[in-house]
């Protein structure tokens, strides 16, 4: 399949997954949204420690 077969099935395969989906309710649109930022927060302290500590080993 060449490049330009796919880029013409691209909009026939976004509406088939559309069409399956379902939009989340509230509660499941919160748990996403409460899981996705502490883990976000829990990556930027990470690497602020990490960051924090070279800059105390190395000086």
């Amino acid at each position: 399949m060449d490049i330009v077969e796919r880029i013409k099935r691209l909009p026939e395969d976004w509406r088939r997954i559309i069409s399956v989906s379902k939009k989340p309710d509230k509660n499941m649109f919160n748990m996403y949204l409460k899981v996705t930022l502490l883990v976000l927060a829990f990556v930027g302290l990470l690497a602020f420690l990490i960051q924090l500590s070279l800059a105390l080993i190395i000086g």
